[in-house]
């Protein structure tokens, strides 16, 4: 089953968009830097929905040449933090940031010219929709023949 979540303009770099294909808790579709990923919008850790959680990067500890520590932030935008209890999963992989066998359903995505995007909503049912004197008017009598809008 294919599922159209809109143009790739409506999920500008940074930002997610959770779609409902099906009945259940939804998936998220991010944007990370031009590309996307898709994940399930349920926390592995205590079904919290991940997707609505916070995008952010995730810090580093290391010893400095000097032998004093330091904390670099890093890899921003590539990270979701569940918003119940924090748990941090990379966007890409749906893996935990930290050690553990726990990870968020990925799922795959593609972007296709909105020409081949408009052929999967050719079974839609439509009915034609014109304006009269300022009015839109819906006519439920019949569908339109041939036409997917």
């Amino acid at each position: 089953m294919r599922f159209v979540v809109g143009p790739a303009s409506s999920i500008p770099d940074g930002t997610v968009r959770i779609v409902h294909p099906r009945p259940g808790p939804g998936i998220g579709v991010f944007n990370v830097g031009g590309e996307y990923f898709a994940l399930r919008n349920r926390c592995p850790h205590m079904d919290g929905p991940l997707c609505a959680g916070t995008i952010t990067g995730t810090s580093r500890a290391r010893l400095r040449a000097d032998g004093v520590p330091q904390v670099d932030w890093e890899r921003d935008g590539e990270i979701i933090a569940c918003p119940w209890h924090r748990w941090e999963f990379e966007i890409r992989s749906g893996r935990t940031v930290f050690p553990s066998r726990r990870r968020a359903r990925r799922y795959p995505v593609t972007v296709e010219p909105a020409s081949a995007a408009g052929r999967l909503r050719a079974g839609v049912e439509t009915y034609p929709v014109h304006v009269e004197d300022e009015t839109v008017i819906l006519e439920l009598g019949r569908a339109a023949e041939g036409t997917a809008r």
